[in-house]
């Protein structure tokens, strides 16, 4: 299973990284506007199989143009395994647009959740991978707007009293008003090397980070715990002509709020719930 998760998951980098490599090398001469975001987490050797697991992915890719093109695609891609156990979940945002008056989204969202019965006097743990790439280009950046941003981690929880154990979060942001954040942060249980590299200067910016670690908590009492991993990525680019300018802002603010609502209320159902 797990090599069938590593086939998967390097057919699809290998897909993303084509297409995002064919766009740049055609995008000069074009007046191209990109965003990509990208984000991986994989969990394996687990000290015991889950209980009871639950999967979810959502996609949104909205484009809307009038005078220029643009193309929005988003994936994702969850899984998580009782034989072996073995945890999987992918998120693949990415915009491409050309010319003016276009306004472009794509949104991806991946949640894992797996219900554990740890007895008293025992190690729960599990080793992880995870990374996230964001990239975004413009030509002109008096007119072209883009971002890319990405989030992904997971928390142990206690189901008796919704207690977060531990956790590791993963957050980063791309904007061509330079606006850039990339951070990342862990309780004291969770263990990892990493491995980062950005550029946020110029018309291509790119942060990309790798991580390798585990997770070891010890309970001294019987307890029901749920891993949560979340793995969300969202590109968007806009280029507006006065024309379309009220129409592209209202558009973007109905679509925005609506799908702000849809995630908060999902994350909430999946961090909350006990089954």
């Amino acid at each position: 299973m797990k090599q069938n998760l590593e086939f998967t998951k390097h057919c699809l980098l290998l897909a993303t990284s084509l297409l995002s490599i064919s766009v740049f090398a055609d995008s000069p001469s074009q007046a191209a506007t990109i965003a990509f975001s990208q984000g991986n987490l994989l969990f394996t050797k687990f000290s015991q199989s889950p209980s009871g697991t639950f999967t979810r992915t959502d996609t949104n890719a909205i484009s809307i143009s009038q005078d220029g093109s643009v193309a929005s695609q988003a994936d994702a891609i969850a899984f998580l395994g009782v034989t072996p156990p073995v945890g999987y979940n992918f998120t693949s945002s990415q915009v491409f647009g050309k010319n003016t008056g276009y306004l472009g989204l794509g949104e991806s969202e991946a949640i894992i959740r797996g219900i554990f019965d740890v007895d008293k006097n025992t190690h729960f743990y599990f080793n992880f991978s995870a990374d996230l790439d964001l990239t975004t280009f413009i030509n002109n950046p008096q007119q072209e707007n883009a971002s890319a941003n990405g989030n992904l981690g997971f928390a142990l929880i206690n189901l008796v009293n919704n207690k977060v154990l531990d956790y590791f979060q993963v957050d980063g942001t791309l904007t061509t008003t330079s606006n850039d954040s990339f951070t990342y942060q862990n309780s004291n249980n969770v263990k990892f090397s990493t491995f980062t590299k950005s550029d946020f200067d110029g018309q291509k910016k790119f942060t990309t980070a790798a991580f390798d670690g585990y997770l070891n908590h010890y309970f001294h009492d019987k307890t029901t715990i749920a891993l949560v991993a979340l793995n969300s990525t969202e590109s968007r680019v806009a280029v507006p002509v006065p024309s379309m300018f009220p129409a592209l802002i209202f558009s973007w603010g109905i679509i925005s709020l609506g799908l702000k609502r849809k995630r908060q209320k999902s994350s909430e159902t999946c961090l909350l719930s006990k089954k």
